[in-house]
């Protein structure tokens, strides 16, 4: 059962399925792993709820997030073993006053007294997988990223990371728009609001992406002729 199904009314879907909204996922082509804003200031150390979470960071999710990171890395060891990209897209807190902060909270944070812009170890960047800085919302608003992922020869974009009613939704309807299949990754992503998440979720999958959990999609990406014909290579 979807997330969302407990959220929004039965009579609203009703309408989405009316009229045609939402699709399967179309799994052909390469497809990269895409990883938003998974760092420290948008986790926080502790599992707890966010409104204990934000005592450390005005930005923690807490356990929501905490979840989220095992199964980020079920989906890095699926994409690392078979070759397949994965690009990191994270917040740049240098750049945070010069361009304009998308998050104006009450306490700041700067990378030169605490971890907040930090990726957690066990699913940071190895052998070189690329980082590509932010200073808004979307992965895509003035970043290489759309250059990189054609360069890597990719279709498909899946999308983990933080928050899905943030930086989640305006990068997702970018890849959307940039023409790349979208595929959010339910259980690794996460949200400071539960309704938000899921919401945000359905609203996006009516539209601009499909939703699927980390094993779905790995299992999808499998069992695809693309990938039979040597996609797992590069």
């Amino acid at each position: 059962m979807p997330i969302w199904d407990n959220v929004v009314p039965e009579s609203e879907r009703e309408i989405y399925r009316k009229a045609g909204f939402g699709k399967a996922a179309n799994w052909e082509g390469k497809p990269a792993l895409v990883i938003i804003d998974a760092l420290w200031s948008f986790i926080g150390h502790r599992p707890v709820d966010v409104l204990e979470a934000i005592d450390e960071y005005p930005t923690a999710c807490g356990k929501p997030g905490l979840d989220a990171l095992g199964n980020i890395a079920n989906a890095l060891n699926f994409f690392r073993a078979n070759g397949l990209p994965v690009v990191y897209v994270c917040a740049d807190g240098k750049l945070r006053d010069v361009y304009g902060a998308t998050v104006r909270s009450r306490t700041s944070v700067t990378p030169e007294t605490s971890d907040a812009f930090e990726i957690p170890d066990q699913i940071a960047p190895v052998n070189l997988e690329p980082v590509v800085y932010k200073t808004k919302a979307s992965a895509f608003f003035r970043t290489p990223l759309d250059i990189l992922l054609r360069n890597l020869g990719v279709q498909v974009v899946l999308i983990a990371g933080s928050t899905t009613s943030g930086c989640i939704r305006a990068s997702t309807v970018d890849s959307h728009s940039h023409g790349f299949e979208t595929v959010l990754l339910e259980d690794a992503i996460w949200d400071r609001s539960q309704f938000s998440h899921a919401v945000s979720l359905f609203e996006l999958s009516m539209k601009y992406a499909s939703v699927a959990t980390v094993e779905a999609a790995c299992n999808a990406i499998s069992g695809t002729a693309s990938y039979e014909k040597g996609l797992k290579v590069g």
